[in-house]
């Protein structure tokens, strides 16, 4: 009868225990065990309240930086700074001055509050009528008309360091894409 070498062919060695005592005194187990540990431990090492209210991570100072891709006009760099905190209600109360490149700096005040489950409404100062958004794990989505014009739909995803954000928006005017902007958010304090 030919050694099939279950479970696992050891040279020299022919007998299913004595492979098995070979592979537990060499540690060819210990690779297997250790990875393991880490897919069991990786999803306990991330931030658990990172994710459980999103837009704490806009309480305190925070800055962005990134590009507006304007279709027919180009790129050009755009930065933000803002100052973030709770409101009466749970609202999120953001005070925000946007620098765009070949443009004057402009003040926006954003209000957000959970409307029940994960739905987000409120007002931006720069947006024509109500905002409306849901949060989805750790990231937020809004929609809204900008003053310009055209639709926004926006997505800020959290990062796992719990620092760090990413935005993304697209502006549309009738159904195309007139405009994206990509930022990294972080926060100062």
């Amino acid at each position: 009868m030919k050694d099939t070498g279950w479970p696992l062919v050891v040279p020299g060695v022919r007998c299913p225990l004595q492979a098995a005592r070979h592979r537990a005194a060499t540690g060819m187990f210990r690779p297997l065990i250790l990875f393991t540990l880490l897919v069991l431990l990786l999803p306990a090492a991330e931030p658990a309240a990172a994710y459980q209210a999103p837009e704490q991570f806009f309480v305190g100072r925070t800055e962005g930086v990134g590009v507006v891709n304007i279709m027919l006009s180009g790129r050009h760099g755009v930065r933000d700074r803002s100052r973030g905190r709770i409101g009466q209600g749970g609202a999120l109360l953001l005070e925000q001055i946007v620098e765009e490149e070949g443009k004057p700096a402009r003040r926006t005040s954003w209000r957000l509050v959970r409307s029940g489950g994960n739905r987000i409404t409120g007002t931006i100062s720069d947006a024509r009528g109500p905002v409306s958004g849901d949060v989805t794990g750790n990231v937020i989505r809004l929609r809204y008309r900008s003053a310009e014009g055209p639709s926004v739909e926006q997505w800020i995803t959290l990062q796992p360091d719990g620092r760090t954000a990413t935005n993304r928006m697209i502006f549309r005017r009738f159904g195309l894409t007139v405009a994206t902007l990509e930022s990294t958010i972080r926060r100062v304090d």
